[in-house]
């Protein structure tokens, strides 16, 4: 299946991989290496009974062949992999037939895909990652030489592997792309209902992992605010960056290269997906959800110093952001007014007011303002609030607590809202990944049925 871009963390991002069968058990989960491109001579052939080499067309899709080789090319690779192969001559036909009614719908997907001329597959973005897979595989032999010389055993070169590599990952991103863009379009029409995803709940939660324990809370945070000669250095800095911008330089290079969140920064300032209200700075929100998809906006000052922001993808309510920040610098920042100005908060929260609104009235310093992670996970967290939150109580109210936030000092006000110990799944839980993992299927069906009703079909069993 193509990569999906997700909200899901900590727990929730196990409680994904357990229910995922769902998107790997779909009709277009095994991307084949011998998949055919539109127009490409078909694939090698096969030795016969007495050794010579026979092969014939299993299916025609558009103006391409899928040979019955790639299917057992297909499954070569699938018991490579470790999968399980029926042994019984009826069991393994069948599996044969369907692994050909999935290369058909690969192959409609890859066709449609060619015919898109809003399709655009960046030739740096392919270098790049066909450079990080080969390392990889490299480094999972110990080094070239012996990556080499399991290559030979296959009769393969490191110059054919690499070729053969590229056209894979190429079709790979022209799968992402495809549905990316279908989801745009058509997504928030495709329903799903509360009987249905409690009915795969129900069929899939033995396969769910077990759920960690996990914590809750609430946050306020305050940061000391820097001088106007620190915000007037960081939005020339800005405006710098944003000219190169303007003459064509490459966002996510200039990201790494300049940007100050340290997060964000080395992912290109990829900052993931967000709704309204999910926690970032007012002036960075509002310019963020009043942006075009590809829009980049002019310099943005919030308390943290200058961004320069752009709106990757939309998909219905949320925003994919990504940005690049100047921090404005300095050494004269006022901690201790900081510091009064969290003890206020937690004066106010005791009198009855609520956190959640107060923290957003503080713009949550970029960090929601609300958060559940896992006990393993909590040392992740800045080391002043992780070791506070580690002995809290639930409903206990801390602070100010302090911590280092992006270079500078913060201070935390702190509500523990829940403490669950490690258990099973409820169907709460993973209502919103188990609404997801069904959407997408509903729609990939949706896709392939109308592909095979645009484009010429013939199986040949």
């Amino acid at each position: 299946m193509y990569s999906r871009d997700g909200r899901f963390e900590g727990a929730a991002r196990a409680a994904v991989r357990g229910l995922g069968l769902a998107l790997t058990a779909t009709v277009l989960s095994v991307h084949a290496v011998a998949a055919q491109d539109p127009g490409q001579e078909p694939g090698v052939a096969m030795a016969g009974p007495g050794g010579e080499m026979v092969d014939r067309v299993a299916a025609v899709v558009g103006d391409s062949a899928i040979l019955w080789s790639q299917v057992e090319q297909q499954i070569l690779q699938m018991q490579a992999g470790g999968a399980q192969v029926p042994q019984d001559p009826a069991q393994l036909e069948e599996f044969r037939r369907n692994l050909l009614e999935d290369l058909v719908d690969q192959q409609l997907v890859l066709q449609a895909a060619a015919r898109d001329t809003t399709i655009v597959l960046p030739e740096g973005r392919l270098q790049d990652a066909v450079e990080q897979t080969m390392n990889e595989r490299i480094q999972a032999f110990g080094g070239e030489s012996p990556f080499r010389e399991a290559l030979e055993q296959q009769g393969l070169s490191l110059t054919a592997f690499r070729s053969q590599l590229r056209d894979q990952i190429r079709r790979q991103m022209l799968f992402q792309q495809f549905f990316e863009r279908q989801e745009q379009q058509r997504a928030r029409g495709v329903a799903v209902t509360e009987e249905e995803m409690r009915e795969f709940f129900e069929a899939n939660r033995d396969q769910l992992e077990v759920r960690p324990a996990t914590l809750s809370f609430l946050q306020a945070i305050v940061q000391p605010e820097p001088s106007e000669e620190a915000r007037a250095a960081a939005r020339e800095e800005a405006e710098r960056i944003l000219d190169e911008l303007r003459a064509g330089e490459d966002f996510a290079n200039l990201a790494r290269q300049h940007s100050d969140d340290p997060g964000s920064g080395e992912q290109g300032g990829e900052l993931g997906w967000y709704l309204q209200g999910d926690g970032l700075v007012e002036e960075f929100e509002d310019v963020a959800f009043a942006l075009r998809e590809g829009q980049i906006s002019t310099v943005v000052e919030t308390p943290f110093g200058a961004h320069i922001i752009k709106v990757e993808r939309i998909r219905g309510a949320e925003r994919k952001i990504h940005h690049i920040l100047i921090a404005a610098e300095g050494e004269d920042r006022d901690s201790d007014r900081a510091r009064e100005r969290a003890e206020e908060i937690r004066s106010r929260v005791e009198a009855g007011e609520s956190l959640r609104d107060l923290a957003r009235e503080q713009g949550g310093a970029g960090i929601p303002d609300s958060l559940s992670v896992t006990m393993d996970d909590l040392d992740e967290l800045p080391p002043g609030l992780a070791s506070a939150l580690r002995n809290a109580e639930e409903g206990e109210l801390l602070g100010p607590v302090e911590f280092e936030l992006q270079g500078q000092p913060a201070f935390s006000v702190v509500r523990v809202v829940e403490f669950r110990e490690e258990g099973e799944y409820t169907f709460e839980d993973v209502r919103s990944q188990v609404q997801e993992i069904l959407r997408s299927e509903k729609l990939e069906e949706q896709i392939l049925q109308e592909l095979r009703e645009r484009f010429y079909v013939e199986i040949r069993l």
